[in-house]
């Protein structure tokens, strides 16, 4: 109806708003999460393939098999930490699957594996490279060179980016088991 030609009708003036029907929290929140959780995962499968990329020499000299052109590429023997981050990546896809049908089994996995085989490694990184980097600060004296740059940095560079991944990720997989939880029984 339109109010131009006399009074508004009784209860159309807006103020009902609040006694209808919304969307529950917990559906807002899953939504909102799940997107981001995907996105967050995008970004570490991302990661993983350079992973795979950099550890690709070593990985193809360990099975036995060698190419050519593997051998220009010149980069570092891989430290044990990549090997163990590289596996994260599984976890990664356990908790891309997790997010499609709220399965929290899958999502639980993940968040495991990323503490595991993500958080950890990347730890052990930061240790790993702490005299590293203190020479690099102090005196400029690098031992690796990977892609014309000190190979310290690249590996830092890595490091900062996985960990606020991981811990992005371990954020949105703790909101979406809380939306996730099912619900209680009021009596």
């Amino acid at each position: 109806m339109s109010t131009n030609f006399g009074s508004r009708p009784g209860g159309t003036d807006g103020s009902d708003h609040w006694h209808r029907e919304s969307i529950a929290w917990q559906y807002k929140v899953s939504t909102i999460n799940k997107s981001r959780l995907r996105f967050d995962i995008f970004l570490q499968l991302l990661l993983g393939f350079l992973m795979f990329v950099r550890l690709l020499p070593a990985l193809s000299a360990l099975f036995g098999f060698s190419l050519q052109s593997l051998r220009r590429w010149d980069l570092p023997a891989p430290r044990p930490w990549e090997y163990a981050w590289f596996i994260s990546t599984v976890a990664a896809i356990l908790g891309w699957r997790s997010t499609p049908n709220n399965k929290t089994f899958l999502l639980k996995q993940y968040m495991l594996g990323t503490v595991v085989f993500g958080i950890f490694p990347v730890v052990f990184g930061f240790i790993d490279l702490g005299s590293d980097m203190y020479a690099y600060i102090t005196e400029r004296k690098y031992t690796y060179v990977m892609f014309s740059f000190p190979a310290v940095l690249l590996w830092s560079t890595f490091l900062f980016i996985a960990a606020q991944l991981h811990i992005f990720g371990l954020y949105f997989g703790t909101v979406l088991l809380k939306a996730w939880k099912p619900r209680k029984k009021q009596q």
